[in-house]
């Protein structure tokens, strides 16, 4: 088929810079995420300020972002150095004729790479994804988000320079700038996951756009490993005793406010659903939360649609039978803020556990929530009867024995349905570190057995060979 100019030669590049910078040392490949991490350092404040023209994100916000991502980078590329994303397993003497048996990793190859537009820094251009593949060894084509031009164009420029001064081959660090290019953005996101060049995929954003990729990709003569993070409610289930005094309720219904409208909710890890038990204190912490989340001034989001969006399922919750109480539009929900395509209004919806079904069960992009009262005994079927998410939350009581009794009921039906547990805590703010996992059963992504955050989203752009009898020393 016919190719983009412009993606044919950008992925004709990762393909020639394939074995070349696939066979770098470990060191080499450090020093590279070392110097993309420095370069970005050097022009934070105008990308920050570029980000927050784009996004109506706060300043604050955007900065801690950036040293979230400059850390990501420097964070995987010492992984590798020390050689701890090796499968590295030996077996002596394991194969007939007494032959020793060991592995290597091998990187994929070019990676299609697509920028998110609610974390424009850390799973944007230089983010989780590019990091992990370049970590890996594997060259990548990111394509920006259209939803961020300008930033997406900028910071494209000064990895592609940190590249080059790194002594990479030309088509390691490859951009695809979604305004830019001629036709539909969605057909050249569909043409880049067919293109042969490409070897594997790593997607932040709808399930719809995850689904459409995954099936580009499983259409495809040879068939590449899409890994997409599509989306989650993150459950969150209150036991009795963390509100059974006034400073429990009040404590836990500030932190799940904060944690639906920051960042005006678009976030993957918001909790969606918050079950509250069928009792006087779980009514209670259900009408603080909501009266918080509803006293929250209307809020810029990142784009028209997405505002647009968030007020239609404000509309329908709203006037949906079952719906208990929720807060009404509020004056201005739909006033552009002069950055963003508009404001959302936060909002949360409460109902009974025999009304949790259809659209309550689905995910909305925003400052919003559904309470769902229910008898703490009906948890752990209500958890079993969810899809899978990225998160499951438990708020307790430490020193209850009936909390962790009920805990210890609930557990195994929330193992089975997320890729990452709370305890006493809200869901939102992902750690760096070695052993996240941002992931989860399908639909939350396409590969449960994966993460996108913590330096084991590596090993997704590798592949072990193994070598039986060979000499280590023909490998250099």
């Amino acid at each position: 088929m016919a190719y983009h100019t412009t993606l044919d030669r950008a992925a004709a590049a990762a393909a020639a810079a394939a074995g070349p910078y696939g066979a770098w040392s470990a060191e080499r490949r450090r020093d590279l995420l070392h110097a993309c991490a420095d370069a970005l350092e050097a022009a934070r404040a105008e990308l920050v300020e570029l980000a927050r023209a784009e996004t109506a994100l706060t300043p604050e916000r955007l900065d801690g972002e950036v040293a979230r991502t400059t850390g990501q980078l420097r964070l995987y590329g010492d992984h590798v150095a020390a050689g701890r994303h090796l499968s590295a397993r030996t077996s002596k003497g394991a194969a007939p004729g007494g032959a020793d048996v060991w592995t290597v990793d091998v990187p994929l190859g070019p990676v299609a790479v697509f920028a998110a537009s609610n974390f424009p820094f850390a799973f944007g251009v230089p983010g989780g994804d590019t990091a992990s593949a370049l970590a890996a060894g594997c060259p990548v084509v990111v394509k920006g988000h259209p939803a961020q031009p300008l930033l997406s164009r900028r910071i494209a420029e000064v990895l592609a320079g940190a590249v080059a001064e790194a002594g990479a081959p030309e088509g390691t660090f490859g951009f695809l700038d979604a305004e830019s290019t001629e036709g539909d953005p969605n057909k050249l996101s569909i043409e880049l996951v067919r293109h042969p060049a490409i070897k594997a995929v790593g997607f932040t954003g709808s399930f719809r756009g995850g689904r459409a990729l995954m099936d580009a990709a499983a259409a495809r003569p040879e068939p590449i490993p899409v890994y997409a993070e599509m989306g989650s409610v993150n459950p969150v289930f209150v036991l009795p005793g963390a509100v059974a005094d006034e400073a429990g309720r009040e404590k836990w219904a500030s932190a799940l406010a904060a944690a639906v409208t920051g960042s005006a909710g678009q976030l993957c890890t918001k909790p969606g659903v918050v079950f509250v038990p069928d009792t006087e204190d779980g009514e209670a912490l259900g009408a603080a939360a909501v009266a918080r989340i509803a006293d929250t001034a209307p809020i810029p989001m990142l784009t028209a649609g997405m505002a647009a969006a968030h007020r239609s399922w404000q509309e329908r919750a709203a006037g949906t039978a079952g719906a208990e109480s929720a807060a009404e539009v509020g004056q201005g929900a739909g006033q552009s803020d002069g950055q963003s395509g508009g404001q959302g209004k936060p909002f949360a919806v409460q109902i009974s556990a025999k009304d949790f079904e259809g659209d309550y069960r689905e995910e909305h992009f925003g400052p919003a929530t559904v309470i769902v009262r229910a008898d703490p005994a009906e948890y752990p079927a209500l958890a079993g009867s969810l899809e899978g998410q990225l998160t499951a939350t438990v708020i307790a009581d430490d020193g209850s024995e009936q909390d962790r009794s009920a805990a210890r009921s609930l557990l195994p039906s929330l193992l089975a349905r997320a890729g990452r547990v709370v305890w006493n805590g809200v869901p939102t703010g992902v750690a760096v570190v070695e052993a996240m996992q941002h992931g989860g059963p399908w639909p939350a992504t396409s590969a449960a057995w994966s993460t996108s955050v913590g330096t084991e989203a590596i090993r997704r752009f590798v592949r072990p060979v193994a070598m039986q009898g060979v000499p280590a020393d023909l490998l250099g």
